[in-house]
């Protein structure tokens, strides 16, 4: 499939606005359309639409992932989806622990054990493919600082003291799960589009499911997975996605027709839904899940028309950085933030001065970012699952 530049800069421009919309979180006094609504509100902000635009993008990329891989057989490409999830549901588990570690009852000082915790996931999944001395021992030292911090971690009251908790995953075990979920739909029913859309309307009666209590007989693993609302609704999402990628295959004219019409199916049937479940991002209802991924299609067609047909494509240059390492860039602002914690540096209390300042700050931090994961990838820290 010739490549598509849209899909890049979907990625880059999405990666550049989840660092800027989780930095600007920490500013108090910014534009209500800069933050989260509320669990119980009826309504979504340009926040609430990152997260479902990262879980589009991963469903776009699925068929051009797994089509060469498919080449050599299912039992590999079983391998290569199991694992990915895995390594996302691992640094998703471990980075909402993170937080909550206790330095009073635990063995290290929290920035230094969360520092290790980063550079155990650089270890373990940056690309060594051409260090082979490299490849061959830093994964295993990863490993071994991870299995340490694994087993040394505390959090709770000392009293009380607890292990880690999976809780709601983190946002990197949200899309592990979902990824893992569509992917295998993908790798057994391949291009069957209507596949995917059944499978869309099961992730919705799953949730369904879940809110009216119909899994009650299963209710330790309901606590456990959310079968519903994690997996159901960011499953949906990530197959609106893998529809959309598969239409990449057949030409301008087909995009051009397909997704529109994806994107109306999707608004009409949240509008169906709308009667009965709110737009949450935090509940992660279908009516939320099918709107976000509606404005997906309809932002991406846009960026298509611009890019891929129209052939201007300069603008996304800024997004370049983050588009060709996007899980790096998406891990580094949290390494920055420890350590201005190290060092003092006031960072949070300069968004406490004026709203204005503290939007401006994430667009800086945002910008410094991309720059840094520019530096990385030149210097071959990449993290590639």
């Amino acid at each position: 499939m010739k490549r598509v530049v849209s899909i890049d800069l979907f990625r880059g421009l999405t990666i550049a606005l989840m660092i800027f919309v989780n930095d600007v979180a920490s500013v108090p006094d910014a534009p209500k359309w800069l933050h989260h609504v509320g669990a119980n509100t009826d309504g979504m902000t340009l926040p609430d639409l990152v997260f479902p635009a990262f879980l589009f993008i991963v469903g776009m990329v699925i068929p051009i992932a797994l089509e060469k891989r498919l080449s050599h057989g299912k039992l590999p490409s079983l391998k290569h989806i199991s694992e990915r999830s895995l390594a996302l549901i691992i640094m998703g588990v471990m980075m909402l622990n993170s937080g909550a570690y206790n330095p009073q009852i635990a063995f290290l000082p929290k920035a230094l054990w969360q520092l290790l915790m980063y550079t155990s996931f650089f270890l373990i999944w940056n690309i060594w493919e051409d260090r082979p001395r490299l490849k061959r021992y830093m994964p295993k030292i990863g490993w071994m600082l991870l299995i340490f911090l694994v087993v040394i971690y505390r959090r709770g009251e000392s009293s009380d003291n607890q292990w880690l908790q999976t809780g709601w995953w983190g946002i990197l075990g949200l899309i592990g799960w979902a990824y893992g979920a569509a992917s295998l739909i993908y790798l057994f029913f391949k291009d069957r589009e209507e596949i995917i859309i059944l499978s869309m309307g099961f992730c919705i009666l799953l949730f369904i499911g879940e809110v009216s209590g119909r899994f009650a007989a299963l209710q330790p693993l309901v606590d456990f997975i959310h079968p519903g609302k994690f997996i159901g609704t960011h499953t949906l999402i990530v197959l609106a996605g893998l529809y959309a990628g598969l239409q990449l295959k057949k030409g301008q004219d087909v995009i051009l027709k397909r997704l529109p019409a994806e994107a109306l199916a999707l608004w009409l049937a949240g509008w169906l839904l709308h009667r009965m479940y709110i737009v949450s991002k935090i509940q992660a209802t279908p009516v939320w899940g099918l709107w976000s991924a509606a404005l997906c299609v309809l932002i991406f067609l846009l960026i298509y028309i611009v890019a891929d047909i129209k052939g201007l494509k300069t603008w996304g240059n800024p997004f370049q950085p983050s588009a060709q390492n996007p899980l790096t860039a998406y891990l580094l602002p949290a390494v920055f933030y420890i350590l201005f914690d190290i060092l003092g540096i006031p960072y949070f209390q300069w968004g406490h001065i004026h709203a204005g300042v503290g939007v401006f700050r994430a667009f800086l931090f945002t910008a410094f970012i991309l720059w840094i994961t520019h530096v990385c990838t030149r210097f071959k820290i990449k993290i590639k699952l």
